[in-house]
């Protein structure tokens, strides 16, 4: 069989995606291992800007009485948040498959948009710069949650099309 060949596609865009089981991040929070995960998922901005979404509590995830069941809990919508961002994280990774970017050069914050102030629009991954680069680049990031499971999709600018 003779194929033509493959016209590149028109745009320099990259797209990344990732799935995370919240109650797999549940399960990590609700261990000795908790802080340790935390801190190499969530870059040290991160983790300052989220305390109260993350239930922090002198150094611990907060209790939850537990009055509707495990979804209900202060820990599950702290892994829930987790989750997410870690889709996210693994989604910008994907997307910038030309660098090789850890978790903690992906800092995912909520962008402004008309009016908005800082921090209340929709959320965008800021890569952080590379050598030789003075600014840090910005990527869309769309994040979702549904049962138990967290999702995200990153649409990124491929700086690699222009050089061709």
């Amino acid at each position: 069989m003779n194929s033509l060949p493959l016209r590149p596609f028109p745009f320099p865009l990259n797209v990344g995606t990732d799935i995370c089981q919240i109650s797999r991040i549940y399960g990590i929070l609700n261990s000795p291992r908790r802080l340790r995960f935390i801190n190499r998922i969530l870059a040290p901005q991160e983790v300052t800007q989220h305390d109260s979404r993350l239930g922090w509590n002198k150094g611990g995830l907060a209790s939850s009485e537990q009055t509707g069941g495990v979804r209900d809990t202060q820990l599950w919508k702290a892994a829930a948040f987790v989750a997410g961002r870690f889709a996210a994280k693994e989604a910008a990774i994907k997307a910038h498959s030309h660098r090789r970017l850890t978790f903690h050069d992906v800092v995912i914050e909520r962008r402004a948009g008309k009016e908005e102030r800082l921090g209340t629009g929709p959320p965008v991954a800021r890569i952080k710069a590379g050598d030789g680069v003075a600014e840090d680049a910005s990527a869309l990031i769309s994040i979702s949650h549904d049962g138990d499971y967290a999702t995200a999709v990153c649409i990124a600018h491929d700086v690699r099309a222009l050089d061709g």
